[in-house]
């Protein structure tokens, strides 16, 4: 590893050069490993800050979920349109992302990452009720991870700022080759790693961070291989829907191996997917 990539390595694994979580954010983690917890809990955590309260209102009342009657709190969020756990892994994400300074990188999309993420997220907890119920993994950590899948790449940009630009460049330059691969070239790290380390830093419950370690490792087979194939499929799929790669859901390899997973459903699940294309691409600019 040259000199270059050494310093960017040591500048993502620098502990003071990782932002501070604000106190809702801290919550919301330990929320998320909490299954104990009620709605009227975490909506007074959500609202303590009104930045991520309004967020998730909005995005209850956002054409994606297409509610007939407005919603106007937290509360009503959880109870008619999202749902507990949906609203846990929405509010961290938010939270977590709040605290990384795009700004540093002009060149970075923050809309294309939280579609890429809110996209993932929901197909990974789509595909998971695929799996037979007695061998089914949880749906909300499946979600979680889909949201959480690129987060290094807000790590990458905070941290690196214009050398994460030059990454950018590299890869609108070289549309063929994978980002992960350009980034591993330049900075001796990909935003994988990155985001795996920082999930292990913030202590997310186990099955988050090995779908986020192992994430497209076809090697793996450890006690949660139906997951980080589910979740590796979602993710792969949804960053190709968008480009001239896009391929049949029922094609995919790593959903092939899953024993017992319902594929004669893929078709009907992509179709919808793809119909709700557009509204999602909307929600994304919300959140960014």
């Amino acid at each position: 590893m040259d000199t270059n990539k050494e310093s960017a390595a040591r500048a993502i694994f620098n502990v003071k050069h990782l932002p501070p979580l604000s106190t809702t954010a801290t919550q919301l983690l330990q929320a998320v490993s909490d299954d104990e917890i009620d709605l009227k809990a975490l909506a007074a955590i959500i609202d303590q800050d009104p930045g991520i309260a309004a967020r998730i209102v909005g995005l209850a009342n956002s054409a994606y979920f297409a509610q007939p009657s407005p919603v106007y709190s937290v509360e009503e969020a959880i109870i008619r349109v999202l749902g507990l756990n949906m609203v846990k892994s929405l509010a961290l994400g938010i939270s977590v992302a709040g605290v990384f300074e795009v700004d540093k990188c002009p060149a970075f999309d923050l809309p294309g990452y939280w579609f890429q993420a809110l996209a993932a997220g929901q197909l990974a907890r789509t595909l998971v009720m695929l799996v037979p119920v007695a061998k089914r993994p949880d749906p909300a950590a499946l979600y979680l991870a889909g949201l959480f899948h690129n987060l290094g790449a807000l790590l990458l940009v905070h941290t690196l700022g214009e050398a994460y630009g030059e990454v950018l460049h590299a890869a609108s330059k070289n549309p063929t080759e994978s980002l992960i691969a350009i980034e591993k070239a330049q900075l001796g790290i990909d935003h994988q790693e990155a985001g795996a380390w920082l999930a292990e830093r913030w202590h997310l419950p186990g099955v988050i961070v090995t779908m986020m370690t192992r994430l497209g490792d076809d090697d793996y087979s450890g006690d949660y291989q139906t997951e980080v194939n589910l979740l590796t499929g979602a993710v792969d799929w949804v960053s190709c829907i968008r480009t001239s790669d896009a391929y049949a859901l029922s094609d995919s390899d790593w959903l092939k191996g899953i024993e017992g997973f319902n594929r004669e459903r893929l078709p009907q699940i992509e179709e919808a997917f793809r119909r709700q294309l557009d509204d999602l691409e909307l929600v994304a600019r919300q959140l960014a």
